[in-house]
């Protein structure tokens, strides 16, 4: 290891270490029922609006039947994942816990969503294990985090799995997919992930959002290019 990936991987660590300690030291009052005790309590995870209703079962579009029109349809258009599921919708207190986990490092915030998450995986689904969507180490070094890490640690202990960290980096930095339209979001992500194998045959990705799904999408078309068979998809909320 050099130098510089000595240092920065220390400044992860620390930056993670003051982070958990501020968190654990400060009154954390509930995002959902102001009451003091936890950021957002288990109990209160039920205010969230969930993403109910009839939807895709592959991309978890709402208003779909079993398959939405354009996963029937195959082809480039459809998404690279087997299945995506998404407890919430990213709206009201899940938006805000999302955001102030992200932005705020509000990491507590985290864990009961993941958990709703990881309880919305189908039985049918089989993963070997648990792998986040990446951040650019550059990217990654300025928000201090990586709240898809924080995310697949917990949905992995939930479901007894292995988080792999390994199979996947981000090699290109790209604009943030909140700034772009659908079109440009597909466009943005061609050649910003690479796989290193050997690859497990299925794997569960996780992410925070998911929109169109491009970014799930990108990260399953390059761990299938790397030998998995069968990849499935969760975020703790879809904007719809």
């Amino acid at each position: 290891m050099s130098i510089e990936a000595g240092e920065s991987a220390a400044s992860r660590l620390g930056a993670r270490l003051r982070r958990e300690l501020g968190e654990l030291l400060l009154p954390q009052r509930c995002i959902a029922c102001s009451r003091f005790g936890a950021a957002l309590h288990d109990g209160c995870v039920g205010l969230l609006t969930a993403a109910g209703g009839t939807r895709c079962t592959r991309c978890w579009r709402p208003g779909a039947g079993t398959w939405c029109e354009r996963c029937a349809a195959g082809g480039t258009q459809a998404p690279a994942f087997d299945g995506l599921r998404a407890p919430f919708r990213f709206e009201g207190l899940a938006r805000r816990a999302v955001l102030e986990a992200k932005f705020r490092r509000v990491t507590a915030l985290l864990p009961p969503l993941a958990r709703e998450a990881a309880a919305s995986v189908p039985a049918e689904w089989t993963p070997e294990a648990v792998v986040p969507v990446p951040l650019h180490p550059a990217r990654e070094r300025r928000r201090g985090f990586n709240q898809a890490e924080h995310i697949a640690r917990t949905v992995a202990e939930v479901l007894a799995l292995p988080e792999r960290t390994d199979l996947v980096r981000r090699v290109r930095e790209t604009p943030p997919q909140a700034t772009l339209d659908a079109v440009r979001r597909e466009r943005n992500l061609g050649d910003a992930f690479a796989a290193h194998g050997p690859v497990p045959p299925r794997l569960l990705l996780v992410d925070d959002v998911t929109t169109t799904g491009a970014t799930l999408g990108a990260v399953a078309a390059t761990l299938r290019a790397a030998g998995a068979e069968q990849v499935w998809a969760l975020a703790l909320a879809r904007e719809d």
